[in-house]
């Protein structure tokens, strides 16, 4: 039975995120979503004065399982949710610019 949750979690969490992330599909269609420095929708960011730091999901997700790990006893509680975030996390690094989470802004102050 873990087997088939695994599995199901692993594909679920990869579709859910490449439906999610993907430019023309639904992300286009999410609203922009800002508090002061911090942009929550469509994507996660952080607005510096000089740059812009992307907090892609996999790092998020990546936090998420580190901490489920840590704090549940053993691989098999929450496996669903364990393998949902592991197959977003594989998801995301699939994309060729998953490493790049600092950006210059494009701002040009005059």
């Amino acid at each position: 039975m873990e087997v088939a949750q695994s599995f199901g979690g692993l594909i679920f969490g990869f579709w859910f995120y490449k439906k999610l992330s993907h430019p023309f599909q639904f992300r286009n269609k999410l609203p922009n979503i800002r508090f002061m420095i911090i942009e929550i929708l469509p994507s996660l960011r952080l607005k510096l004065k000089n740059y812009i730091i992307h907090l892609h999901h996999w790092i998020l997700l990546s936090g998420v399982l580190t901490t489920l790990m840590m704090t549940t006893s053993g691989l098999t509680q929450l496996i669903l949710i364990k393998s949902f975030c592991l197959g977003g996390i594989i998801q995301g690094l699939s994309y060729h610019d998953r490493f790049k989470i600092i950006f210059k802004s494009k701002i040009r102050s005059s």
